[in-house]
């Protein structure tokens, strides 16, 4: 459903009451919105799927996720779902803004989303498995050899990638409840620094290192000082099998999310230049893999 006004007019919490609709530009997946009651100015976040995304989001899994991050505090609460409809209403998170890549340098803001994360990781049960790995080869199956936009050099990515992947399988992976998600607006703070983290469509059992993999990827601490400085505030130390596991998944996040932003243009309605994005996002790709520190990583993990 894309049309605001016939969704409200299917949330029983809205019944009776003068309900006024505000778009929320920014998501890349969903169509946002602020309702607001009219009468008692009480504000509602409401979610309208974006259309497609069930082809590669389970949405059962991402609310039980989102109750559960709601539980620990760690989320908005939610307080309506239709999934048929493709219908959510969360709390709206007052005082609480999007981050950007500037907040995300202040040391307490990295520091608690760790610490939200290290929570999650620690108590979010999850049966539906799908790691970062097998993310990966997911989006290769569904965009390479389907699509004009892969760019030349894919199958250099792809083989690096796999290098990664044999590696890592190849050391042992201990799965948790994750995240699996890092788009730098689904923090939120206060002007404490407290966080909370919305929007766990793509949560599932994964390697929790993935996690702080993409966060890092996303705020741009992705060599290795920076990597070790994030799992220094995630577990109060930095093992080298561990730094060179999450070294190797932003390579390979990289291209996954990549990948996922060329499907994306190709079939979301959403005004987004998702072609742009992958773009972006597969040209760090290169310069992380293109790295010594690459090599580095595949003898270590």
């Amino acid at each position: 459903m894309t049309d605001i006004t016939a969704a409200i007019a299917r949330v029983p919490l809205f019944g009776g009451r003068d309900m006024k609709a505000f778009r929320i530009n920014g998501g890349i997946t969903n169509i946002n919105w602020r309702v607001v009651d009219q009468a008692t100015r009480e504000t509602f976040f409401v979610k309208l799927h974006g259309p497609g995304t069930e082809q590669f989001i389970d949405r059962e899994t991402a609310l039980s996720a989102a109750k559960i991050a709601a539980a620990k505090g760690v989320g908005p609460q939610v307080f309506f779902h239709d999934g048929d409809a493709g219908i959510e209403v969360h709390e709206f998170l007052q005082g609480f803004t999007s981050c950007g890549v500037d907040d995300a340098q202040d040391a307490t803001v990295r520091a608690n989303i760790m610490a939200a994360y290290k929570d999650v990781h620690d108590s979010l049960k999850l049966d539906l498995v799908n790691t970062g790995l097998q993310q990966f080869e997911d989006f290769t199956a569904k965009v390479v050899g389907r699509s004009a936009q892969v760019p030349a050099d894919i199958d250099q990515l792809i083989w690096q990638c796999r290098r990664a992947k044999a590696a890592i399988e190849a050391s042992g992976v201990s799965l948790a409840g994750c995240y699996n998600d890092a788009y730098i607006s689904n923090y939120m703070r206060n002007d404490a620094g407290e966080i909370r983290i919305i929007d766990w469509e793509y949560a599932a059992a994964n390697d929790p290192y993935w996690d702080v993999a993409m966060f890092s990827f996303e705020i741009f601490f992705d060599d290795l000082r920076g990597v070790a400085s994030m799992l220094e505030m995630y577990e109060g130390q930095v093992r080298e099998d561990v730094l060179a596991r999450t070294y190797l998944y932003i390579g390979v996040a990289m291209v996954r999310w990549g990948l996922w932003a060329i499907y994306q243009s190709e079939n979301s309605p959403i005004g987004f230049d998702f072609a742009k994005y992958s773009r972006m996002l597969l040209l760090r790709a290169r310069r992380q893999i293109g790295s010594a520190d690459w090599d580095w990583a595949l003898s270590k993990v």
